[in-house]
């Protein structure tokens, strides 16, 4: 079946959305020994050692956003919007056309909205790029597909929920703008 969007994979691991600004400074499975093992502190352990749809990690001078949970390619659905969009991860889905409709189903909203979502609030950089990635790669040098998210720079909100319907099941991350950075004077 060929996909519509642009689907990133994984070795396995999370994926991970980080910002530009950040990316130099992820360094991936460079030293990476044994996830289970705390004392690892590389960034792929790290990473690994989230286990909920949403985490943050430190990077350097910011943070790097884990998207972690079960394995699935993951692709950004944003209809062109600068301030928002929906990063859905396939897990189960006999056809990408079944995707689209669930995404503005009442269901979903209802599921994204509940005090049981997924929530984390994070910043991007002051470009607004974030990069979706393996966190198993090095940020200087991405060896499987990324995909750039072009925001709005500024402070997001990003809510998960589980979506499943006949011949389909997704988890769908919402990432909202909320504010301005906090150095922005705009």
């Amino acid at each position: 079946m060929t996909r519509a969007h642009k689907w990133i994979s994984t070795t396995g691991g999370p994926h991970l959305l980080i910002a530009d600004e950040q990316l130099p400074y992820w360094q991936g499975i460079e030293g990476w020994r044994d996830h289970l093992d705390p004392t690892d502190q590389s960034d792929y352990a790290r990473a690994c050692r989230v286990t909920t749809w949403l985490g943050s990690i430190p990077c350097q001078k910011g943070s790097a956003v884990v998207l972690s949970g079960e394995a699935g390619d993951m692709a950004w659905y944003s209809e062109g919007q600068a301030e928002r969009g929906l990063l859905v991860q396939w897990l189960g889905v006999d056809d990408e056309r079944l995707i689209e409709p669930a995404l503005f189903s009442p269901q979903l909203r209802d599921r994204l909205e509940s005090s049981s979502a997924g929530r984390l609030e994070f910043e991007t950089g002051a470009s607004g790029a974030m990069r979706l990635i393996d966190a198993s790669d090095r940020g200087t040098s991405v060896r499987g597909e990324h995909q750039v998210l072009t925001l709005r720079p500024g402070r997001y909100v990003a809510r998960a929920a589980a979506y499943c319907s006949t011949g389909l099941t997704i988890v769908v991350r919402e990432i909202q703008w909320i504010s301005p950075l906090s150095n922005d004077v705009s």
